[in-house]
């Protein structure tokens, strides 16, 4: 298995770090849409073990956080809707208890750090 073909250690802090930051973001309702699906991206990759498509929904997450400049007459913003915080939190649980658990070989970790 080819490191291309797994994750190590630091992707799955990676989307832990961006998942915490998750709950201070405050968008519309369609953008939390939008975040919801690349949750569902980020646990199905996850679950399959695809690490490429979970490196690239983590990339989507990050970018597609709340913009700072919001146009005269738009839609009003709120923080994360409660299904949303309930994918999060799982996704968070998941992410930190099977890298807890797993060890280094069985997550396909190639390099020493």
């Amino acid at each position: 298995m080819n490191l291309e073909d797994s994750w190590d250690d630091e992707t799955a802090q990676d989307a832990v770090d961006v998942l915490q930051d998750l709950v201070l973001w405050e968008m519309t309702a369609q953008r939390w849409e939008h975040i919801a699906e690349i949750l569902r991206r980020i646990e199905r990759a996850w679950d399959t073990g695809e690490a490429i498509e979970l490196r690239d929904a983590i990339t989507d997450l990050e970018i597609n956080g709340p913009v700072r400049i919001m146009r005269i007459g738009s839609k009003t913003v709120t923080g994360i809707p409660k299904p949303v915080l309930d994918q999060r939190n799982t996704l968070v649980h998941k992410l930190t208890s099977e890298t807890r658990n797993t060890p280094e070989d069985e997550r396909g970790r190639q390099q020493p750090r």
